[in-house]
């Protein structure tokens, strides 16, 4: 896939601006803009049960699991993957947005 991105802003360098190219893209960033948004939202969710559940936000859980203080258990794994999940589709959210 890389490779085929390279070609493609080897054509844009070279002044080939094709309109339909650009539409594509335009129309493929939307659905992954709209992809992320709606994983965002179900991953945000699914953190607010655990926020109510535990009677904490997430900064203030995902401080004290990183020092240990929350231990094992499965809900608090659960907790820590989704926040990863969030941070890492918020990463790509504002790559595509150009933030």
């Amino acid at each position: 896939m890389i490779h085929k991105i390279k070609i493609l802003e080897e054509l844009a360098r070279s002044g080939d601006e094709d309109e339909v190219l650009l539409q594509a893209i335009d129309k493929l960033t939307k659905y992954k803009i709209n992809g992320l948004e709606r994983d965002l939202k179900e991953i945000k969710s699914q953190l607010s049960l655990f926020e109510d559940k535990y009677h904490m936000g997430n900064d203030e859980f995902s401080e004290k699991f990183d020092s240990g203080e929350m231990g094992d258990d499965v809900d608090h794994m659960e907790w820590s993957s989704l926040l990863d999940m969030r941070n890492r589709l918020k990463m790509r959210y504002n790559i595509l947005k150009g933030v």
